[in-house]
């Protein structure tokens, strides 16, 4: 493990701040979880196992969605929401981060 679970949820405070804006509640985050082998969804590594951290957010409802953030370089990698649609994270050139359009 590179990461701690306080830095990921760092990230992903960060992360739901860009991609929800004033939608996001920090309480909205509910918990932190760690896997060594996490079979990815997206992105390049796709359908390969990857260190990964799957962070639980309160969605509505009473339904959670999850944040997938690589354990590797600390840079989140999807968000699946609650109907099981996968959205990519991008970066912009400051730093922020955004929901990549499918």
């Amino acid at each position: 493990m590179k990461h701690t679970e306080k830095e990921i949820l760092n990230i992903a405070k960060k992360t739901l701040q860009g991609i929800f804006k004033d939608l996001y509640k920090e309480s909205d985050i509910e918990n932190a979880y760690y896997r060594e082998t996490k079979e990815l969804y997206r992105g390049e590594n796709r359908g390969k196992a990857h260190p990964s951290w799957t962070i639980a957010i309160k969605a509505p409802f009473d339904n959670i969605d999850f944040l997938t953030i690589s354990d590797e370089t600390g840079e989140p990698l999807y968000y699946q929401n609650f109907n099981m649609i996968v959205y990519e994270i991008g970066k912009d050139a400051d730093g922020n981060y955004f929901r990549k359009e499918n």
